[in-house]
């Protein structure tokens, strides 16, 4: 049986890309606009990985891994965030996000409540690269 990966993104030929080059590489993908719509769906078809945009309509990226994050059922769930963050900013945010909350992990826990445990699985600039992405999720699917 093939795995299941949401896709968690509010540009919807970006789900329509993804979800090709998945299904290309025996996947099997469902896809979301938001993170509500994605909260429900992870908690109806538990999927084997997310794909998580950060920046969305209604409940962003950063607020459903929280959330995922949080719930004891859902917390093992591996998430890769795919993102065009950094080009939008200029924003290192993969430098942000694996590297500056952890350099003094116990001020860090002490002051946000997070371990090193609430960063993400994997990362992924947008533009996608097809093979890096396939890549990525190989790596944290472990196969």
């Amino acid at each position: 049986m093939s795995k299941k990966i949401l896709i968690v993104d509010d540009e919807p030929d970006h789900i329509t890309f993804v979800s090709a080059v998945l299904e290309e590489n025996g996947y099997t993908s469902i896809g979301a606009k938001d993170g509500v719509e994605g909260l429900e769906l992870v908690r109806k078809e538990r999927p084997d990985l997310i794909l998580l945009d950060l920046m969305m309509p209604r409940k962003s990226g950063i607020t459903m891994f929280q959330e995922l994050r949080k719930d004891p059922s859902l917390s093992n769930i591996p998430v890769v965030v795919v993102t065009g963050v950094s080009e939008v900013t200029g924003v290192d945010f993969r430098n942000f996000m694996y590297k500056q909350p952890l350099r003094d992990e116990k001020k860090f826990v002490e002051t946000t409540g997070l371990t090193k445990y609430t960063i993400p699985d994997g990362y992924i600039e947008k533009p996608l690269d097809p093979d890096e992405l396939i890549n990525v999720i190989k790596e944290v699917l472990k196969e």
